[in-house]
């Protein structure tokens, strides 16, 4: 059974998270297969860009989807610029460090910050920096109930390993898929 019909599609993604969790690195390692542990703060929003190809074959469809990833800057003094760089985002990757429990807590004002510029974006979480996480170390409950009542997926990933890091970027790419095909596809009625 052959794809009837593709696309070309330009998506912009945002990276959120609190500083130091690894959106830069995960990023790299996404689009250069490369992994740098000299940390360097982010300012403002540093973007990226990355093609993919992306099936939907339950719809018979295929996308050419290009990538504008925005790694944007997690420091406090840069929230008042968040909403300004995730306008027109259609997918966002929440970026937690399993190691720090407290960037976890953040994962909740991620999802009201999305909503703010747009309703029910695709969101995945990411659990990131695994390869330094003790298994039982992280009590985890807090964020599977928060991701189970919004149906967000949650991966544990690692940009040093590379663990998960091409299939959350994946993941995120279909579900931004799925939503534009709904809207175009299935209008809403009035």
């Amino acid at each position: 059974m052959g794809l009837t019909d593709e696309y070309q599609l330009i998506k912009k993604v945002c990276l959120i998270g609190d500083p130091g969790v690894g959106k830069t690195s995960l990023v790299r390692r996404f689009v250069m297969d490369l992994f740098d542990d000299h940390y360097l703060s982010t300012i403002g929003a540093k973007i990226t860009k990355k093609e993919m190809v992306v099936d939907l074959p339950g719809r018979d469809l295929r996308a050419r989807l290009t990538l504008m990833i925005w790694d944007v800057a997690g420091q406090k003094e840069y929230r008042a610029f968040h909403e300004m760089h995730m306008k027109g985002m259609e997918g966002v990757l929440a970026v937690a460090d399993l190691t720090r429990k407290n960037t976890l807590e953040s994962l909740k004002s991620t999802i009201s910050m999305a909503d703010r510029t747009r309703v029910n974006i695709p969101i995945v979480f990411l659990l990131n920096k695994c390869d330094l996480a003790e298994p039982s170390s992280t009590d985890l409950r807090d964020v599977r109930t928060l991701a189970s009542r919004r149906l967000i997926p949650v991966l544990a990933t690692s940009a040093k390993t590379g663990l998960n890091v091409e299939m959350a970027f994946s993941r995120l790419a279909q579900l931004m898929l799925e939503s534009w095909a709904k809207r175009k596809f299935e209008p809403e009625e009035e």
